[in-house]
């Protein structure tokens, strides 16, 4: 159906993401992340797509 109701969460900490960023993983597939978590998701070597 719609998806008004579906919550993104950050693959760093689980928690709601409020601002998502997208990055890429090693295998290609989008990750989102929060703000709080962008300067950890970046030493983790992930690309912003």
């Amino acid at each position: 159906m719609f998806n008004l109701f579906k919550k993104k969460k950050c693959a760093m900490c689980g928690q709601k993401a409020v601002k998502p960023t997208e990055y890429r993983n090693d295998g290609g597939a989008k990750v989102l992340v929060c703000h709080k978590c962008v300067p950890y998701a970046e030493r983790r070597a992930f690309r912003k797509a």
